[in-house]
């Protein structure tokens, strides 16, 4: 691709061509993926068609992925196999908690407006267990600098850069060996079989909380009705109607404070706690359908009164 006479890496460009290769083939499951990551289905033994035929089979069109970043250290030596050789990965960056990149076709799929990480379709039905995303950004010293010095930044479209992508190699003047190998103390070893339990856990604790909402008349439904129900909920609870609607708007804050940052300090009675504790955990729980699990992921982190 070109910008300004300048061969570029266009990734606005690239989407689309993907998202065109899509509507022209005639397959049933699409992936977006990259050439250094590697996908598993979150069932031990089952492979990755055959867990998007489960999928498929439960009535959703969307998968969301768990993402794990492989990292390099002083004393990993990579032989032929790198995913045998890569085996630590560290905590996932906040803006990469959204990895919704397999879709059932559409003629319809956008997968370029939200950068790649989240892909939409008409009737969005995200399946409620992540599936796993390995990914092996940096493969070596010298591999670090080619990709982030020559492939990336000497080639990111100025365009793309205004719109605020490609910021994550802002600090990097140059590769050197403490941009590249990581301590093996900030790693996590993975474990396939108990990885793919925490996932599954994960999403029944999800699915468990919103039984518990539907059985008080209260199903996953849009923002406004949500809303309303909530209300509804509070006033049956003896709570004023001036009163609850200050409860959600807090709740709903707090929800987000919780996606983007530390949770800011919070003053509230007993009462008003335990609901926006329960309202922010049932947020958590429609945003987890919806492929954001980051809230979801903080909820033990949330301390009310």
């Amino acid at each position: 691709f070109t910008e300004d006479g300048r061969e570029v890496y266009d990734w606005t460009a690239l989407l689309r061509l993907k998202e065109d290769a899509a509507r022209r083939l005639r397959y049933d499951w699409y992936l977006h993926v990259d050439a250094d990551e590697i996908r598993y289905s979150p069932w031990p033994g089952v492979s990755l068609c055959e867990g998007l035929d489960r999928v498929d089979s439960a009535g959703y069109n969307l998968v969301n992925f768990k993402l794990f970043n492989f990292r390099l250290t002083a004393d990993t030596v990579i032989g032929n196999d790198f995913e045998a050789s890569m085996t630590a990965y560290s905590a996932t960056e906040r803006f990469n908690q959204r990895q919704v990149k397999a879709w059932k076709a559409s003629d319809a799929v956008d997968i370029a407006s939200l950068g790649g990480h989240h892909v939409r379709v008409p009737d969005a039905r995200v399946f409620p267990t992540r599936f796993i995303h390995k990914h092996y950004p940096v493969r070596s010293l010298e591999h670090g600098r080619r990709k982030i010095m020559a492939e990336r930044k000497a080639r990111f479209s100025q365009a793309e850069r205004r719109r605020g992508w490609h910021v994550q190699y802002d600090s990097l003047e140059q590769v050197d060996a403490k941009d590249v190998f990581w301590d093996a103390a900030q790693l996590q070893v993975f474990d396939h079989a108990r990885e793919c339990q925490l996932l599954l856990a994960e999403s029944n604790a999800v699915l468990m909380q919103l039984l518990s909402d539907v059985s008080s008349g209260m199903p996953r439904l849009g923002a406004g009705t949500f809303v309303a129900q909530w209300l509804e909920r509070m006033r049956r609870g003896g709570v004023e109607d001036a009163h609850a609607q200050r409860l959600v708007i807090v709740a709903d804050r707090l929800s987000q404070a919780l996606a983007q940052q530390d949770l800011p300090p919070v003053a509230a009675d007993p009462m008003d706690a335990d609901w926006i504790r329960r309202i922010v955990s049932s947020l958590a729980c429609m945003r987890f359908l919806d492929g954001e699990p980051l809230l979801q992921g903080r909820l033990p982190m949330l301390r009310i009164g």
